[in-house]
Parts: C-alpha cells; structure tokens; sequence
C-alpha cells in the first residue's frame, strides 16, 4: 500500500535512481522563495549540473511572463532541475525552445507512467492539461554565472505538478481552470513516484544530444493537435491564426488570419484564452 501523504525526502527521491545526468544531487527544502532561485544560487559550483531542487512549499513561486504559481505546502511536486552550458563547444539560442519542449514531454511521461488512468496534454507552450484544466506548468530561465573564472551559462527547468489539491484548494479563479492528480485518478497518488517519473524521463531527453526531429514528434504526440485557431499575444500585439507545424528549436508556426506565417517563440509569446 503506496503512501500518499508522505514527504518528500532527497534519499528516496535519489535511491537506484536510473539516470546519467539528471538527479545527480537532489535537495529538498522544507520553504523556499522558488525552486528556480535555489538552483540558480548552486549554480556557481562546478559540479552543479543536473542538480534537482524540490520543495514543499514556495513563498513566491513564479510562473511564465511574471506570473505566480500557487501551491498548498506539501500538495504538489514542485521542483527546478539546473543545467550548465559546456565551457567549449558552439552555444545554442535554440536550446530554450528544446528545452521547453523536453519538459513538456518528460511531464507528461511522468505522469502517465505515476498515474495509469491520467492521460495529459500539452498545450504550446509550457501547460500540461487534462481536459482544458491546467495540471502542470513550466518555466525556462537562463542566466550568465562564472564557473572558476570561466564564463557559462546556466538553465533551469522548473515544474510543478498539482498532486494532491482538492477543488477547495483552487480558489477563484483557479476552480475553473485548474485540476490536480488527485482529483483526475481513481488510484492512490504518489509524489513521490511522480517526481522520480519526471527526473528519469528529463534525463531520456538531456543526458545525451538527441535528434531534434525525435523531440518534434514526441511533442506532438502529446501536444493538442495542430490545426487549432487560436489568439496569441507577443511583444503587447494580438495575432490570431491556425496551428500549422512545430519547429523544434524555433517555436509555433502558425497560418496568420490575415496571410503569411510566423513563427512565434515560446519564450516571449503566450496563449490568450
């Protein structure tokens, strides 16, 4: 019988873990600001890459284009996993775009592996659904740091999960607009199997260099179909359009309502529902 309240601890988060790259230190704060500051505040350390920060709580969690994240203490997994740009070799503007496209897959695998009877989605760029409620989100901060005076650069994936909430912990507006685990499965939860899932599915993706059109499909496997008309909002302008195609470093390409296409980076763009 799966313990379904029981905390999160960094030894069994870590225990035979299956991975290369991803979790090879995990940490687990009781509070902190957010996940994503506390492993930027590592990064300096040469051996900070693929460091996972985990939280029961954050005081000021955030989400994307200055949005917050709330969360009840110990009622979902809340994590940032830290990665370290190679000090040699060419540096890459598409691997935000990657990045968030890997998070979005390695969440939903996760998910679907802890959870049999939840089957996510995606939806460009960076929420996880069930039906049209938001289950999960991402965020991809990047930010310069020196590493023994050398200049790198440093990228945190951040994730949260909604596990254990129940519809009163989602007041307004969120009721209508926000699920959990707990209130999509008949099974029991565990946080603790969802945040391994999700460190071991990042680390299919990260360890190694993959094929970019491997990614593609594995996203729009997951993604709602393209196809959709939808509204987007860049740079304070409003573009509405079809879904036409995924570039896997780029961004969206979508089929403008009036004329031509474009493609929009998920970094500086946001759906307007």
């Amino acid at each position: 019988m799966r313990t379904l309240h029981e905390p999160l601890r960094a030894d069994r988060i870590r225990s035979e873990l299956p991975t290369r790259r991803i979790g090879r230190t995990v940490v687990v704060l009781n509070e902190t600001t957010s996940t994503n500051d506390a492993a930027f505040d590592a990064a300096a350390r040469g051996d900070a890459d693929g460091l996972a920060v985990f939280a029961e709580h954050q005081s000021t969690g955030r989400g994307r284009l200055g949005r917050t994240w709330q969360s009840p203490r110990s009622a979902s997994v809340l994590t940032s996993v830290l990665l370290i740009e190679p000090p040699e070799g060419p540096k890459s503007a598409e691997l935000p775009g990657k990045l968030t496209l890997a998070a979005g897959v390695a969440v939903c695998e996760a998910i679907t592996s802890a959870i049999g009877d939840v089957d996510p989605v995606i939806r460009w760029p960076n929420d996880v659904l069930v039906g049209d409620k938001k289950l999960a989100g991402i965020l991809i901060e990047s930010r310069p740091i020196d590493v023994d005076r050398i200049a790198r650069r440093a990228y945190v994936i951040g994730v949260g999960i909604n596990c254990l909430q129940h519809r009163a912990h989602f007041g307004a507006p969120l009721i209508e607009i926000a699920t959990s685990l707990e209130a999509e499965s008949r099974d029991p939860v565990s946080r603790l199997e969802v945040a391994r899932g999700l460190l071991i599915e990042l680390d299919r993706w990260l360890a190694v260099p993959i094929d970019p059109s491997l990614l593609r499909q594995a996203w729009l496997d997951r993604a709602e179909p393209l196809g959709q008309h939808i509204r987007l909002r860049q740079a304070g302008n409003e573009f509405l359009g079809r879904t036409v195609d995924l570039d896997p470093a780029a961004g969206l390409v979508v089929e403008l309502d009036g004329g031509g296409r474009r493609v929009f980076d998920p970094a500086k763009t946001s759906l307007v529902t």
